[in-house]
């Protein structure tokens, strides 16, 4: 077996997308044509393959990787060929490390993050393994979670999970009337409606450096919206016949990931809500009521800041905790800097009991035993 490296650029769209469709370690975010577009300008696409030559350039890996300034990110991480020999995931394991390190050297990479996507075959609350896969790769093994809704609960569920202040809200605005949900098509009027509700919600929420490149956006509209792998929806308002937020969803089988929220300052209370509780059930209804919807990244544990507001967002739709496997890649410079400070932690350790030895032994002297 003859396993090479095979970069980003080499491969058909179609046969990429095949092994993420096939392989249970696969999900929306890794297809090509999510893959292909950087989130911001100033990230490298560095993405590759594992093939096996002697058979056809066989896929066993694919990873999607970005180069930042000094970093490498793959947010979500890779895809293994189902059902490998232990021999071959060992020499799978070799190939992926010998790159990694090259790239590390050649870039003068700090640090190299990775996570899994958790609502893939593999990850999902009905499969997840109870360990990190990702130590297997030499990751130094993280975790956070996310808020996932069970889209097989009874009808009368979806609402009634909701949290107290969700559900008045999402009554109160069906009630009047005043808003009506329109699903995009993927037209350049739509993209550029998104695009400024995008840049309105960053500007406004003081988070201009997170604002993503046009070129990101006109891929989801003109390339993912007519594939069905992406899924935006607008709240309009009956009387302007303004668009007042947006929602933009991952679709991947039967799953769905909240991927992107905006909206205008608009003073009624409760817009955002009203209009995610609704495409989560439009979605839900598509699914034949299966599957799971992911509504994102949540910090149960802060008690102040952005991030506890949008965790009060993402987990009001009557959602459970799912863990996120995350890691920090360990080359072999670092395994070699890791044992050092071990090394040096354990000589200084080995000082302080000495001083202390020394220092009860000159206490004893003086007739006054006291414990430091």
């Amino acid at each position: 077996m003859d396993l090479c490296i095979k970069k980003f650029i080499e491969f058909e769209a179609k046969d990429w997308d095949k092994f993420v469709y096939s392989n249970s370690m696969g999900w929306a975010h890794l297809l090509y044509d999510v893959t292909s577009i950087d989130r911001f300008s100033y990230w490298k696409n560095l993405s590759f393959g594992i093939v096996n030559k002697d058979n056809n350039d066989e896929i066993y890996m694919l990873v999607q990787l970005y180069k930042t300034p000094k970093n490498l990110n793959s947010r979500w991480g890779y895809i293994l060929k189902d059902n490998l020999s232990k021999k071959q995931f060992n020499k799978v394991k070799i190939c992926f490390q010998s790159y990694i390190q090259e790239i590390i050297n050649k870039y003068s990479i700090e640090d190299f993050s990775i996570s899994l996507p958790p609502l893939s075959e593999k990850n999902n609350p009905k499969n997840c393994s109870l360990v990190n896969p990702l130590i297997y790769f030499n990751f130094f093994p993280k975790l956070r979670y996310t808020s996932i809704i069970d889209l097989s609960k009874p009808d009368e569920k979806m609402l009634a999970d909701c949290e107290e202040t969700t559900r008045q809200a999402i009554r109160k605005l069906k009630k009047s009337d005043k808003y009506e949900i329109v699903e995009s098509t993927g037209s350049k009027k739509d993209l550029e409606e998104y695009i400024k509700l995008h840049k309105e919600t960053y500007t406004r929420t003081g988070a201009i450096s997170g604002i993503i490149n046009d070129k990101y956006h006109e891929n989801m509209f003109f390339n993912l919206i007519p594939k069905g792998i992406c899924r935006v929806f607008f709240l309009k308002n009956k009387q302007t016949k303004k668009y007042i937020a947006s929602v933009a969803i991952l679709i991947f089988k039967n799953t769905a990931y909240y991927w992107w929220g905006s909206s205008t300052n608009y003073k009624e209370i409760g817009i955002n809500k009203y209009l995610l509780f609704n495409v989560i059930c439009i979605v839900r209804e598509s699914f034949n009521k299966t599957g799971y919807f992911e509504t994102g990244g949540t910090y149960i544990y802060l008690r102040n800041g952005k991030s506890k507001g949008l965790t009060d967002y993402k987990k009001c739709f009557g959602t459970f905790l799912h863990p996120i496997y995350m890691g920090s890649y360990l080359s072999s410079e670092t395994k070699i800097k890791t044992k050092n400070n071990n090394s040096k932690n354990k000589i200084k350790k080995r000082k302080i009991k000495i001083d202390k030895k020394i220092n009860i032994k000159k206490i004893e002297k003086s007739g006054n035993l006291i414990f430091q």
